[in-house]
């Protein structure tokens, strides 16, 4: 059963409505904003931990077996210890 022909009409003019409020003269992501990308940049700021010169030079971390036996019987055995409770910055 076709739809008659201003039914078509009416909802094709309801679809241009629609999308046309969509319709922007400016693009949304405009790089001309003096605070373009502050957001962004700001949370990597926040995340990143810069190392200091001592911790940059020691790169060398010396294998220890024993430690690597502990962690692989506790893993095997199911036995390994939780790690310690988390403190953020909301938590002081």
């Amino acid at each position: 059963m076709p739809f008659n022909k201003p039914f078509q009409n009416a909802t094709l003019m309801t679809g241009v409505i629609i999308l046309s409020a969509c319709a922007s003269t400016r693009p949304a992501a405009s790089s001309d904003t003096p605070s373009f990308g502050r957001a962004v940049q700001k949370n990597l700021t926040a995340q990143i931990v810069e190392p200091s010169p001592e911790q940059k030079a020691d790169t060398y971390i010396p294998a220890n077996r024993a430690r690597r036996t502990l962690a692989r019987e506790a893993y095997e055995t199911d036995s390994i210890e939780p790690l310690p409770e988390s403190i953020t910055t909301d938590d002081k």
